[in-house]
């Protein structure tokens, strides 16, 4: 291993949890500014939903109707629901649900959990929404139990070391053919690929976050590397002005 390796893992050996802590304190603010998401994430959950329907035409779902809220974890996933890996206070879990979905919004922070629970209505007018407490790097699911992954702006949280082993745990749970979409943080090529950064969003709050940024093909190889078929990576501009890095969007499939 490499002196600059070395560092790094020390560098950086208790970034998630830092990074939990400071989005246990913050999940109120962090949830009021974003609620919303819209461009290229609304389309690119058009592009998953259309991947997840053609997977269930060669691949049926049983209809199991709505279930019921005293279903366990168990119980629920007889419905094959989407998962929503690192879904944060749920503003993509709601989104998936007005498809008609099944999901499933996992998260490692407490605080995001709660932000969640109190922002999603008990009944939806479309799909249904479960929410749990989950590590992406050891999910506590079984092999192929969900129809597709969603993973927005959470993977990026990891130091890069660990990435491949959370990605194969998001990869392990999907069924055969299912879609999995990512955003990461994109990276210039002669950028920092990892740093710790402030929450600079709330005046009395000095948390930090760590990132992970991605050039377009290291995300591809990332993925690659997890045996899925890759069918788009894209780079586009943040649109605030905290987003100077910009984004890399990944569209991959499991092989049927």
């Amino acid at each position: 291993m490499s002196n600059d390796s070395t560092d790094n893992r020390a560098r950086f050996a208790q970034a998630t949890e830092i990074t939990t802590a400071t989005y246990d304190r913050v999940a109120r603010n962090y949830a009021e500014r974003n609620e919303n998401r819209f461009g290229r994430w609304a389309e690119r959950m058009e592009q998953f939903v259309e991947l997840l329907e053609e997977n269930e035409a060669r691949q049926p779902i049983p209809e199991l109707g709505r279930p019921g809220d005293d279903a366990t974890l168990e119980e629920y996933l007889q419905f094959v629901p989407v998962l929503d890996a690192g879904c944060g206070p749920g503003q993509d879990s709601r989104a998936l649900a007005e498809y008609g979905l099944p999901v499933l919004g996992v998260d490692i922070s407490q605080g995001m959990l709660d932000e969640a629970g109190e922002r999603t209505a008990r009944r939806l007018p479309k799909g249904f929404i479960r929410y749990a407490l989950m590590d992406m790097r050891r999910l506590d699911l079984p092999d192929a139990s969900c129809r597709g992954v969603w993973c927005s702006a959470s993977l990026l949280h990891l130091p890069l070391r660990t990435a491949p082993r959370a990605v194969a745990e998001l990869v392990r749970v999907m069924r055969r053919g299912a879609p999995i979409v990512v955003f990461l943080k994109q990276r210039a090529p002669d950028a920092e690929a990892e740093r710790m950064v402030p929450y600079e969003h709330l005046e009395n709050e000095t948390g930090q976050r760590f990132f992970a940024y991605y050039t377009p093909d290291e995300a591809r190889t990332l993925f690659e590397g997890a045996g899925v078929e890759i069918l788009d990576v894209t780079a586009f501009p943040g649109t605030r002005p905290s987003d100077v890095a910009g984004w890399v969007t990944l569209l991959a499939r499991k092989p049927v």
